[in-house]
């Protein structure tokens, strides 16, 4: 499963509901206040952050993909959850 993650790092309501989905070998994006919990969230699987205009995580190692690159995600990994 792909999740798209936009919450922020404090949102424990959201982040707990979360955890209750994420699966081993699922794949995160990160964007919007996502990118901040990009750094707190430990990967079960690939992650990824969605580029955007006027934000940046210059220390990540994650892969910075498009809307384009997502949409293949989506396409090759079947169902996806959306969570801000």
């Amino acid at each position: 499963m792909l999740h798209l993650l936009g919450f922020s790092p404090d949102d424990n309501n959201t982040r707990q509901r979360f955890a209750a989905l994420y699966a081993p070998g699922d794949i995160c994006v990160f964007t919007d206040a996502g990118l901040l919990l990009a750094s707190h969230l430990t990967l079960k699987g690939d992650g990824y952050l969605l580029a955007h205009t006027s934000l940046a995580l210059p220390d990540s190692t994650l892969p910075v993909i498009d809307h384009a690159e997502l949409l293949t995600l989506v396409a090759e990994h079947g169902p996806c959850t959306s969570w801000y």
